[in-house]
């Protein structure tokens, strides 16, 4: 058994039934690669084996600790199903591409799951669906809705229709973290945008929020909330993603959107 380190945030499930659960709700079919994120011991790459084994699916699972990429590489040497990548998911997403429909997965590390939900947005092939366990807390925040939004919500909910699927206790992990966590399930909107479009955005929401308690009169100009028709005693939560996403359009030229 590895020692987890503790700097990596690592904290690892071991029953099989939250993984399988995790699993079902990507609703795999033929055709499309999947992600998986931080596969460690690789109990979540066994049970996506089994269900892709009939059809034409590739995962790729990427392990940033050396001793588990290792390990995966000596157990699915000659699956050709899988491909283990032993690298940083933050420096690896930007450079995935593909020509297939893409869904990931994966239990993350709970000091950067905000980063790597950012960078799942950005990927050059934005996911399809998106199965994630995280901390509680932040998976209540991922889905929150108005009058509750926030800077996450918001620009999640814009690429995404965010769901908590269930809670799973801390009990469940070894060894066992300070919080709760939660399994999540993003299902891709319509909406298209490009990396450079949608980090233009991202600065537009990180503006709005910058105050969450104080009126949109704070960060925007009267002309500006004029404009997109604002009313400037309402507070960032009380916008909902599309009404973001029409005040964006209003202030800014179309581009890619």
């Amino acid at each position: 058994m590895y020692e987890p380190i503790k700097s990596l945030g690592q904290n690892f499930l071991s029953k099989p039934s939250i993984v399988a659960s995790m699993v079902d709700a990507l609703g795999i079919v033929s055709g499309e690669d999947i992600i998986e994120i931080g596969p460690g011991h690789g109990i979540l790459t066994e049970i996506l084996l089994h269900r892709v084994s009939d059809r034409d699916v590739k995962v790729y699972s990427v392990e940033v600790d050396e001793r588990f990429a290792k390990k995966l590489l000596g157990m699915y040497a000659s699956e050709p199903a899988v491909e283990i990548i032993h690298d940083d998911i933050l420096k690896w997403l930007p450079t995935f591409t593909s020509g297939r429909k893409v869904n990931v997965l994966g239990s993350l590390p709970y000091y950067i799951t905000s980063p790597i939900l950012h960078s799942v947005i950005k990927m050059d092939v934005m996911p399809e669906k998106v199965v994630f366990l995280i901390q509680k807390e932040v998976a209540e925040k991922v889905c929150s809705k108005v009058p509750d939004a926030s800077y996450l919500s918001t620009f999640v909910q814009t690429f995404y229709d965010a769901e908590l699927l269930f809670n799973v206790p801390k009990t469940e992990f070894t060894p066992a973290p300070k919080v709760d966590g939660a399994v999540i399930k993003l299902t891709r909107t319509n909406i298209e945008m490009d990396r450079g479009t949608i980090e233009k955005y991202e600065g537009f929401l990180h503006r709005a929020f910058s105050h969450p308690r104080k009126m949109l009169n704070k960060p925007f100009s009267k002309e500006e909330l004029d404009k997109g028709g604002i009313d400037p005693k309402l507070r960032p939560q009380n916008l909902s993603p599309e009404e973001w996403l029409e005040f964006y359009k209003v202030l800014h030229s179309p581009e890619s959107i």
